[in-house]
């Protein structure tokens, strides 16, 4: 079975497990603080501006004629450029985490202090803690990455589930025990141990012998430009949905933002296991067109495309149904209401079918339609900015939907259009 449709079903489960604990020990305050505390930590997807996918990517061409050997250790002609390669990531990296730490962690005592509900809570400590942990996960990045695009995939996902296994009982632990807002980084101090640990053990001749910040890399042309759009297109996808967390916390109150975060983190939960028959086809479908074959690489792309999207459409009906059956049961309450839960399921099938397209031109390391979502998501950050404050979520969730619809599917299609007959 797909290793990565195994890890994304333990997450989804492992998921299940934590929003069980989230509806059971923390007051509905409790839970707006935890998920404001998780939009804040995905910021670091911002400050990687899309360089993750970009080394997925470009290690999957680069390790081409590149075998491993034991810990880490790169077999083939071009070895130490390889190895060059790494480093120079992670140093790009360490540079990332050391700004968002300079930047987030004072804007965050801002955005806390001045809001009246965080007079009642004791935030400063685990803010810390959360900035911390956040800045150094974002250093881990390169290392699975680059390990996942050389073909690796089994090791990365791997070690990815050890990590949620461990983050979810910490977490569920915390949130047991009253540490919500400790229980937010959970997750982030896995990442960052067990990914310590990996590559102590298991790769270790991956790891700089000292930290250059100058390297002998070159980073092609072609790949900052890719990255650079890659990036935005992360940037569009913030300001789509996560941004309105912490906006609801800040506007309306820590209730409404907790509603918003958990039925997003169902829907999104649905949505990452739908991936999986992309994601661990990526770096096969990128070699395919590196090597010319666009036969071999459109079979597998409608192969990934058929599956998940059927699961996709499965799950979210079963889920509907479920609602709509047990509607008057306790646990819905701490999710927004039936059809703006529906809105947000529809908003997944959505963002489902334009990131399709996108992981579909972004095999070509191309990313023609970055600027054009870009603009995309300005427009419904105002409009569901503007309708948040005026007609409440639900005005949120139809200003989104209806920009969605309307402007960024047409867009996404025509692009792809002109793309796909140019190739």
């Amino acid at each position: 079975m797909n290793i990565v449709f195994l890890y994304r079903i333990c997450h989804a489960l492992l998921a299940i497990v934590t929003l069980y604990f989230i509806t059971h020990y923390l007051t509905p305050d409790e839970q707006g603080w935890y998920y404001t505390f998780l939009s804040f930590s995905a910021l670091i997807y911002l400050f990687d501006f899309g360089l993750s996918i970009a080394l997925v990517h470009v290690s999957a061409i680069e390790f081409v004629r590149l075998k491993w050997g034991s810990e880490g250790l790169i077999l083939g002609s071009k070895s130490n450029k390889f190895q060059e390669f790494i480093n120079a990531s992670f140093v790009k990296y360490l540079k990332k985490g050391i700004l968002y730490f300079i930047i987030i962690f004072p804007f965050g005592i801002l955005y806390f202090n001045d809001n009246e509900a965080a007079k009642n809570y004791f935030w400063y400590l685990p803010w810390i803690v959360h900035a911390i942990l956040s800045a150094l996960s974002l250093i881990c990045l390169p290392y699975l990455s680059i390990i996942e695009g050389s073909g690796n995939i089994k090791e990365i996902y791997a070690v990815k589930t050890v990590q949620i296994f461990a983050g979810c009982i910490l977490c569920c632990l915390l949130i047991y025990l009253n540490y919500p807002l400790y229980a937010a980084s959970m997750l982030l101090l896995s990442v960052v141990i067990i990914t310590i640990f990996w590559m102590i053990f298991y790769r270790k001749n991956n790891l700089p012998e000292k930290i250059n910040f100058v390297s002998n890399y070159t980073w092609k042309d072609d790949t900052k430009l890719f990255k650079n759009k890659v990036g935005i297109t992360f940037l569009s996808s913030y300001l789509f949905v996560q941004i309105y967390t912490p906006i609801l916390f800040y506007f309306e109150d820590p209730v409404a933002a907790g509603q918003f975060g958990l039925s997003l983190a169902v829907g999104n939960m649905i949505g990452l296991i739908s991936s999986s028959w992309f994601i661990t086809n990526i770096p096969s479908m990128t070699k395919f067109v590196a090597e010319g074959d666009h036969s071999k690489f459109k079979i597998l792309f409608r192969k990934a495309f058929y599956q998940s999207s059927f699961f996709l459409i499965f799950s979210v009906t079963l889920i509907s149904f479920l609602y709509y059956l047990f509607i008057h049961q306790e646990i819905f309450n701490r999710i927004l209401g039936f059809y703006n839960f529906l809105g947000i399921l529809i908003f997944i099938i959505i963002t489902h079918l334009i990131n399709s397209i996108v992981i579909y031109i972004r095999c070509f390391k191309k990313e023609p339609l970055a600027i054009q979502h870009f603009i995309c998501s300005i427009l419904t950050l105002i409009t569901g900015t503007y309708s948040l404050i005026y007609y409440s979520v639900t005005g949120l969730i139809i200003a989104i939907l209806v920009t969605q619809i309307f402007i960024t599917v047409p867009v996404t299609l025509i692009g792809w259009r002109k793309y796909k007959l140019s190739k």
